[in-house]
């Protein structure tokens, strides 16, 4: 597991997200740099970060936690093995749920989502047109 993978994992764990100054956020100067933006942990109508606290900038952000898109594990396949090994879901609210998510980013294109509209990684009823935070696409990822 790569050190912003088991970061985010510490946070699950903690339930609180790093200080802006703990983990080193900054803001760049150039445009074509690595940013918020094209970081995994990333939640980009919200300008938030699953790992960083507080708002934070998608295009000019940047903490010692950016993982990009593609490297490491999904955040929901850590939220998966966080659910497993404590034995209990997230909390709803903790879910960053959505009433209405994009196409092919939906409850139901997620692998964590089941016919009878239960989720496995946060707890709660879902309609297949909601979305959260944490989605996997069938056929992405970990191993269930």
């Amino acid at each position: 597991m790569s050190g912003p993978d088991k970061a985010f994992l510490h946070v699950l764990y903690q339930k609180k997200k790093v200080q802006k100054q703990k983990a080193n956020y900054t803001l760049n100067s150039a445009r074509d740099s690595e940013s918020c933006v094209k970081c995994k942990f990333n939640l980009g109508d919200e300008s938030k970060c699953h790992v960083v606290r507080g708002e934070i900038n998608n295009e000019k952000g940047i903490s010692k936690f950016f993982s990009p898109k593609g490297d490491g594990m999904l955040p929901g396949d850590i939220v998966w093995m966080y659910v497993k090994a404590r034995g209990s879901k997230l909390a709803y609210k903790e879910g960053h749920v959505i009433k209405k998510g994009a196409l092919g980013y939906r409850c139901e294109d997620c692998k964590y989502y089941l016919y009878s509209r239960d989720c496995l990684i946060i707890e709660g009823k879902f309609k297949p047109k909601m979305s959260c935070g944490f989605i996997v696409k069938i056929g992405h990822g970990s191993d269930i």
